[in-house]
């Protein structure tokens, strides 16, 4: 009889082994599993974010009232306007929140020649063109960046909240961009000379 109760007392002793066994190695896991995460998550502090926020709205700040002056149509000419407004109220509220050392407006932050110095030889509709469809590929990249890291990565809800107004805001610039290209597509289009010939 105590043999049977010492045989079941070993088992039972086993079995709460083996799970604590199953419970530490799975939490090591997870931690293994969890710490890459979080540190990839953790890549940009909010300063740094608001950093690169600010690195971008000088840009397009820079780039905008280096263009306007020499910009021959009113679509592209509003959306130069509307970047030098939008952006400069946001960078008000954005300083606060900033590394004193943030990216300068050159550094390319959110893709392709961020300073502009392209459109710098260009005048009349090729600059117009060049112009606007800069604004498409920097406003593109600047909301991959903001979905894929600068949104995901903000600590601060104050900083998530303006980086949300942000994206709906770069969204709305993006869509009057877009619309500009359109015109400048129909307006090509109605310039070409009619191709049909008449016989004798």
């Amino acid at each position: 009889m105590d043999n049977t109760v010492s045989k079941s007392a070993r088992i039972s002793r086993l079995g709460t082994l083996a799970v604590a066994a199953f419970v530490v190695t799975a939490g090591a896991a997870g931690g293994v599993l969890a710490g890459p995460r979080t540190q990839e998550a953790g890549q940009l502090d909010d300063a740094q974010i608001a950093g690169r926020v600010l690195a971008f709205d000088r840009a397009e700040v820079q780039t905008a009232e280096a263009v306007k002056g020499k910009l021959s149509s009113a679509p592209a000419w509003e959306l130069a306007q509307r970047m030098t407004v939008d952006n400069t109220t946001r960078d008000q509220q954005l300083e606060a929140l900033a590394a004193p050392n943030q990216p300068s407006a050159s550094a390319g932050v959110a893709g392709g020649q961020a300073d502009g110095t392209e459109l710098a030889n260009l005048s009349g509709e090729a600059l117009d063109k060049a112009y606007v469809d800069r604004e498409i590929k920097e406003h593109q990249s600047m909301l991959a960046a903001l979905d894929s890291q600068l949104i995901p990565s903000a600590k601060s809800e104050v900083l998530q909240r303006q980086l949300v107004d942000l994206r709906a805001e770069t969204a709305a610039q993006l869509e009057e961009a877009q619309v500009a290209q359109d015109g400048q597509k129909r307006r090509e289009i109605l310039s070409q000379p009619d191709d049909i010939t008449f016989g004798p």
